[in-house]
């Protein structure tokens, strides 16, 4: 049942092209003949987002519910994973006011630049601020400024089908999290790290918004493993950097 609610739209790039409302990728791309070795070496430090995701106070797995707002979540996620390499730690973004606000009360389909745009209008309240699936599209004053502490991000543009730009972020010298939409599954997640199996096959580790209970390619607990030609995302943003908050 919860199959209907993935909620990607598909993002049409001749009206909303790469690059039009984001800045481009500024990583150096790792060839691929240095990803097992690179992969190995941050599994051993624990240096992944993936590895930040579950140690660092955001392993609690969203849940989007019965809504079309993955494309929201899987964003809030990555921000949410920053702000845990940072050292802040755990803080409960509230993924739903965001994308209820951007798309004014509507259960509806976007992509991840959509997503990207409303954070930088309006930041995210936390769930503190404002309870999570209150559908209200006025935020008071405390909510509003609460919301303006998570809203300096730096998303960046990675571009449609860029698996090697995915990944050079994941594992490279400054590894990041990033929202990846694939369309044969209509569905936005947010790609935590990057491993292999014995054929040499890669796969893009990521944790999804519909709870713990929720596994594939070999994990569980809302984590899952997307192999091979699968793992090629439709869009991809990276989140590079999250302001440290401050008090308003």
């Amino acid at each position: 049942m919860q199959d209907e609610y993935r909620g990607y739209k598909l993002r049409d790039y001749s009206s909303h092209p790469e690059g039009s409302s984001l800045p481009f990728a500024s990583v150096n791309e790792l060839p691929v003949s240095q990803w097992r070795e690179r992969i190995d070496y941050l599994n051993q430090i624990e240096a992944m987002p993936y590895h930040w995701h579950q140690r660092l106070g955001t392993k609690v797995v969203m849940n989007q519910r019965r809504t079309n707002y993955c494309w929201c979540y899987g964003t809030v996620a990555a921000v949410k994973n920053c702000y845990a390499v940072q050292g802040i730690g755990h803080i409960d973004l509230n993924a739903f006011a965001v994308a209820y606000l951007g798309k004014k009360g509507k259960n509806r389909g976007g992509y991840g630049a959509e997503a990207c745009s409303y954070i930088e209008q309006h930041g995210i309240p936390t769930k503190k601020s404002l309870p999570e699936f209150t559908k209200t599209l006025r935020w008071d004053r405390l909510v509003k400024a609460d919301a303006q502490r998570n809203k300096i991000v730096s998303f960046e543009e990675i571009g449609r089908n860029r698996f090697e730009t995915v990944v050079s972020h994941l594992i490279g010298d400054d590894p990041s999290p990033c929202t990846v939409a694939f369309d044969w599954w209509r569905h936005l997640v947010c790609a935590l790290g990057v491993t292999y199996d014995r054929s040499g096959r890669f796969g893009l580790i990521i944790v999804n918004s519909w709870g713990s209970k929720w596994g594939a390619g070999g994990l569980s607990g809302g984590y899952g493993i997307i192999w091979g030609e699968k793992a090629i995302p439709f869009e991809s943003i990276a989140v590079r950097n999250v302001k440290a908050r401050k008090e308003i």
